[in-house]
């Protein structure tokens, strides 16, 4: 699978529902993920449409609560 072969895709998924693919990228920030997508996945022709969601906060992931308070290192880029 093509999709799965970039350094950037972390998980893929096959889905039931809207979507056949459920992508996840790892990126140091929105910007590098947005370019990745619009840049190199976009673009391949059995990509239809994309849909991109951004992890903002975990609750829980993989049995671990995440409760209390870190620190915020999300990073702004502004144009």
């Amino acid at each position: 699978m093509t999709i799965a072969q970039f350094d950037e895709v972390d998980t893929v998924l096959l889905m039931s529902g809207s979507y056949d693919l459920q992508v996840i990228i790892k990126g140091r920030s929105f910007q590098e993920i947005a370019i990745f997508v619009a840049k190199r996945l976009s673009p391949l022709d059995d990509v239809l449409s994309t849909a991109t969601s951004f992890v903002l906060r975990p609750y829980k992931r993989g049995g671990r609560l995440y409760l209390a308070e870190e620190p915020d290192e999300r990073e702004c880029t502004v144009l």
